[in-house]
């Protein structure tokens, strides 16, 4: 994903964070640099992240191929998302940024749970970018962040996400043939998936793009969005729900 700003925002996609990295606090097999140099106080809980990232890339690895990504997690509240307590960012194929709230009463419990889902939606990303890309239209955008969260439920079990399933069947009818519409040129990534557009309801890319892939998963059983990290979006299109 890329994600979030002030107001619950979300940047799932593209918007440059000037915080600066600078260090690998502790190294993991496979090219796996763990960054909490820009974590400020979220450190005295660094046994239970580091725990937290090994987890993850356990339950990752036997569907990804997770190598050579630095991770870092920063103390940033002004990027947490308010609805589940953390955010995340995917500038480049190597690395990945959450962030967290160290003065939130319950951070503990926001790292225990939100950690993984988290990981994996930005890690499917990264992953994402080594193959096809993010994509430069609404429609690329729109399915790469489906794909993400879709992998973030196959990794973590969990059902759903808040924005991911933020329009209504009626807003979904709507909405969908203007995304699958914009399979070509450039879009305003704010205003379709952040909200910044009164006439857009804030999370619409993230929805349609989980519907998408919804769709196209339920059509074979078979189907993971793991298995399909390189997938191209008009793969995902037309609609058929």
């Amino acid at each position: 994903m890329r994600i979030h700003m002030v107001a619950a925002a979300f940047i799932l996609s593209g918007c440059a964070s000037g915080t600066p990295l600078t260090a690998c606090t502790t190294e993991l097999p496979g090219g796996i640099c763990l960054d909490l140099s820009a974590a400020g106080p979220l450190v005295a809980h660094q046994s239970l992240i580091e725990q937290e990232v090994q987890r993850a890339l356990d339950t990752m690895r036997p569907l990804l191929n997770v190598t050579d990504l630095r991770i870092a997690l920063i103390a940033d509240p002004a990027r947490v998302i308010p609805e589940v307590g953390m955010g995340g960012y995917n500038p480049s194929a190597e690395e990945v940024r959450l962030y967290a709230d160290p003065s939130r009463p319950d951070v503990e419990a926001v790292l225990r749970s939100e950690f993984l889902l988290q990981l994996a939606h930005e890690v499917h990303h990264a992953m994402r970018r080594r193959g096809v890309g993010y994509g430069s239209t609404l429609l690329q955008a729109a399915v790469t962040e489906g794909l993400a969260d879709h992998f973030s439920l196959e990794v973590s079990g969990a059902t759903s996400r808040p924005w991911a399933q933020s329009l209504t069947p009626a807003e979904l009818a709507m909405w969908i043939p203007a995304v699958e519409s914009r399979a070509a040129g450039g879009y305003d990534h704010a205003e379709w998936f952040l909200g910044t557009n009164p006439d857009i309801p804030r999370w619409t890319g993230y929805a349609i793009g989980f519907e998408l892939v919804r769709a196209y998963l339920a059509a074979d059983p078979a189907r993971r969005a793991s298995a399909l990290v390189n997938e191209p979006a008009t793969s995902f299109v037309p609609y058929s729900p």
